[in-house]
């Protein structure tokens, strides 16, 4: 797979942008567009953040914000959160490992997994709400930018919770060091054009420290992770974001 298939591919996988380009890709070599994830990201987040200046001349700012953050869910199929409630749905059931990792596969929504999705949807739009209006643009963008990146770093310290089935599978335990290091440079390249160097090293710090800490727990508790667990860390990692730049903002950190 050349380089052109791989970042089409990486919008395709990502995304439910109707790219209507058929790349043949081997399981094995899936793991490659794994690198272009923050570029997908990126664009996810100009295009919620385009989504927020249209809506905030013609409603409130909690709507706008309302508006960009179900833009970002409506781009990405909601397969994120999707794997965020699914997780939880999981490993709050007491249940034994094998009956987590099912409890993951169904397709029905649980109590524990709605009530995480609801607490994560008002708290990302509360905090956006309250953020300067100078970062809320800068914060659109970085919040699924630095999401896909922490994807790229669970995956690379972890292994596959189901042998190596399903999405996750697909590149869980198979990133290698450059493949991380290239995403973490696209990452850092398109952050920088939107805070400055020690706030994006604050940022990708504190989002890192926090996606190894889920990913170990996630790990304990099923013996590696999953499609779904990669989602929640993408949106544990989206709400980090979120809540330092409002720290940044308030306390000027």
């Amino acid at each position: 797979m050349d380089e052109i298939k791989a970042f089409i591919l990486s919008f395709q996988f990502m995304t439910r942008i109707p790219i209507n380009i058929q790349i043949d890709a081997d399981r094995n070599d899936f793991h490659r567009i794994v690198k272009y994830f923050p570029l997908v990201g990126g664009f996810i987040g100009a295009v919620a953040s385009f989504m927020f200046f249209v809506s905030k001349n013609i409603f409130p700012r909690e709507i706008a914000v309302t508006v960009a953050v179900a833009s970002s869910y409506i781009l990405t199929g909601a397969m994120h959160i999707d794997g965020f409630a699914d997780t939880f749905d999981g490993l709050f059931s007491n249940r034994s490992r094998d009956r987590m990792l099912e409890i993951m596969r169904d397709s029905r929504l649980g109590t524990n997994g709605v009530l995480a999705l609801v607490f994560l949807i008002i708290l990302k739009i509360l905090f956006l709400t309250d953020i300067k209006s100078n970062l809320i643009y800068s914060t659109l963008i970085l919040m699924p930018l630095v999401g896909r990146f922490s994807i790229i770093l669970a995956a690379y310290v972890s292994k596959s919770a189901r042998g190596g089935e399903g999405l996750g599978g697909l590149i869980i335990g198979k990133i290698s060091m450059v493949e991380l290091i290239l995403s973490l440079l696209f990452t850092s390249v398109i952050g920088i054009y939107f805070v400055h160097f020690t706030a994006l090293l604050k940022l990708l710090a504190v989002s890192s420290i926090v996606t190894y800490i889920i990913t170990k727990y996630i790990s304990m508790r099923i013996g590696g992770m999953t499609g779904d667990t990669l989602g929640a860390v993408n949106e544990f990692a989206e709400l980090v974001i979120a809540v330092s730049m409002y720290l940044m903002s308030a306390i000027k950190l």
